[in-house]
């Protein structure tokens, strides 16, 4: 859901402050060894799919040259806006949805001083204006928990084991234990899935307790937005941490901001859950993206 504030939808005009617009330059050209990172010919490619013309080859695409390019058409709105877009943009980041999401975030805890925000319709990036804040985007607030896991989940005793599991996930959030509170969230949407797709099974092959499976299922019977679908394997991915050898290899440690998303992940789906009456339930607003 967006805010109230928002002024409009396609008719916004991009001006960016000098260090807004040095960070967008960074966020194009990505940290050495950081997932996002561009070489010189990608970084030049990046710009065509952003429908930029005549970009020269930027070699080893070096920042300053990033940054160059991008100061060139600094008082061009659709061209400056058509970059912020194609950053948040999945076919950018096609089988990689994790990198999409963390830079996404960035951008538009960027843009909110701004006054800008970028959010999905039916699956693409649209750039809204809304009121210029210091804080994060409403889009990265805790979601709220409205529902009891009573509920969601077909055994009273299984719903408090659940309960207990969410409660252990917020003590380490708010204790500074990133990597266990979202191995903990993860467990949660694992369970919680599992038991509503047992209750809704009527035929065919009984549902596993696959995860990715799960969450493929929810999409395909309606029971989730498709952007808490798209959380939820990011969600995924950040649960299989539970495996040290992983998390050594990838060299990644999640961070507040990661549990921030994990824990809307799950109450969210918590929250759409609850309303769930047959397979077919919350179908009407499941097919666009927020």
């Amino acid at each position: 859901m967006t805010s109230t504030t928002e002024r409009s939808s396609d008719d916004v005009i991009v001006e960016l402050d000098d260090n807004v617009l040095d960070r967008v330059a960074l966020l194009i050209y990505g940290d050495d060894g950081s997932k996002h990172y561009r070489t010189g010919s990608e970084i030049t490619r990046f710009f065509t799919a952003a429908g930029w013309r005549r970009v020269k080859d930027l070699g080893d695409g070096r920042y300053r040259a990033v940054l160059e390019t991008l100061r060139s058409r600094r008082k061009d709105s659709e061209a400056l806006k058509a970059v912020l877009l194609r950053l948040a943009d999945p076919r950018e980041y096609l089988d990689d949805d994790e990198t999409r999401v963390a830079v996404l975030q960035e951008l538009n805890e960027l843009l909110a001083v701004e006054g800008y925000q970028v959010i999905y319709k039916s699956g693409r990036p649209v750039l809204i204006a809304q009121t210029p804040t210091m804080n994060r985007p409403a889009m990265q607030a805790p979601v709220q928990l409205t529902a009891s896991l009573a509920d969601v989940v077909s055994d009273a005793a299984f719903g408090e084991q659940l309960k207990a599991r969410l409660d252990e996930a917020q003590a380490c959030w708010d204790h500074g234990a990133p990597t266990a509170a979202i191995i903990m969230l993860g467990s949660l949407l694992e369970g919680v899935l599992y038991d509503v797709a047992l209750s809704q099974h009527s035929d065919g092959p009984a549902p596993t307790d696959h995860l990715q499976s799960l969450i493929n299922l929810s999409q395909t019977k309606g029971w989730l937005p498709k952007d808490v679908v798209d959380y939820a394997h990011v969600l995924r991915n950040h649960r299989n941490l539970v495996h040290p050898k992983k998390q050594f290899t990838e060299g990644y440690s999640p961070k507040d901001s990661t549990v921030r998303i994990a824990w809307n992940v799950v109450v969210a789906t918590i929250n759409d859950l609850a309303a769930l009456k047959n397979p077919a339930a919350g179908t009407t607003d499941s097919t666009q993206d927020q």
